[in-house]
């Protein structure tokens, strides 16, 4: 059995995957698979507790998902991906009173893409290239800016491994 202090501190450790590209894990047969796009700063909310109804600017309050993703590409946009039952789902609303977490297929940013171009096996030489240091003025252009957020996650991602092995 663990302490709890082994416990807190092994929550805390960063958790160095990110998931599939969107669209690509398999769902439920009789499913549909949606998107619900929404700002950044709400993902991390979505993953404790799934997607709760909200009220809109324009519309009645609700669960809005969509097929495609509202306001752009789901790989470019804070998106949530989950499915549902087909019946569960009328565009552009989710009839539920939530969607749970257990649902979620997965939350994707931004800057996902760019890590999974990063460590796509055809693209060895570029990660080679991030790792030495060669693209780090991209992380000059500030925090919020997905090529700098993408560099930095792969260079941590690889000083922690190496930690790990020592």
């Amino acid at each position: 059995m663990i302490t709890f202090k082994q416990f807190m501190l092994e929550m805390k450790k960063p958790k160095w995957e990110i998931p599939d590209e969107p669209g690509t894990k398999p769902i439920p047969r009789g499913h549909v698979r949606l998107y619900h796009q929404t700002q950044k700063k709400n993902l991390s909310n979505i993953r404790r507790k799934g997607i709760l109804p909200h009220q809109p600017v324009e519309g009645p309050r609700g669960i809005y998902a969509d097929t495609k993703g509202f306001y752009g590409k789901p790989s470019e946009t804070p998106t949530a991906e989950f499915s549902v039952h087909k019946k569960d789902w009328h565009a552009p609303f989710v009839h539920r009173d939530k969607v749970e977490k257990k649902k979620l297929i997965a939350t994707h940013k931004d800057w996902h893409q760019t890590v999974r171009y990063i460590d796509h096996p055809e693209n060895a030489e570029t990660k080679k290239k991030v790792l030495s240091g060669e693209h780090d003025d991209l992380i000059t252009k500030g925090k919020s800016d997905k090529f700098a957020k993408a560099i930095r996650f792969v260079k941590r991602r690889e000083r922690a491994k190496s930690n790990a092995n020592t």
